[in-house]
């Protein structure tokens, strides 16, 4: 115990140098962990902003093609309207004629 109590600041800083020693130990191995889980995770972000940038050419390139789109969607459009008022005086014009063609039989009685 007398060797303890003489030599008590070189043990100390035997032990604080060990203590010191464990911890960058212990400091190296989880920063090498934390860098190699930054690179694993860079790289998982790079490849999902490459899919992100292509999605975004894709729909840069719809919103692009959108006016031309919706000219075509307001022709169409159009074309119904016109085929529907057509088709409209088209069959007013054959419910007249079968009211015609069918007003003898509420003479005969059938």
């Amino acid at each position: 115990m007398d060797f303890m109590v003489d030599n008590a600041v070189p043990l100390s800083a035997i032990a604080l140098g060990v203590l010191v020693i464990v911890a960058l130990a212990v400091l190296a191995v989880r920063a090498l962990r934390l860098w190699r889980v930054l690179k694993a995770t860079e790289r998982h972000i790079s490849g999902a902003t490459a899919g992100l940038l292509a999605e975004t050419d894709r729909l840069s390139a719809a919103l692009a093609a959108l006016p031309d789109r919706q000219a075509e969607l307001q022709g169409s459009i159009a074309s119904l309207s016109a085929r529907v008022r057509v088709l409209s005086v088209l069959a007013r014009s054959a419910s007249e004629a079968s009211a015609v063609l069918r007003s003898p039989l509420r003479y005969l009685g059938r």
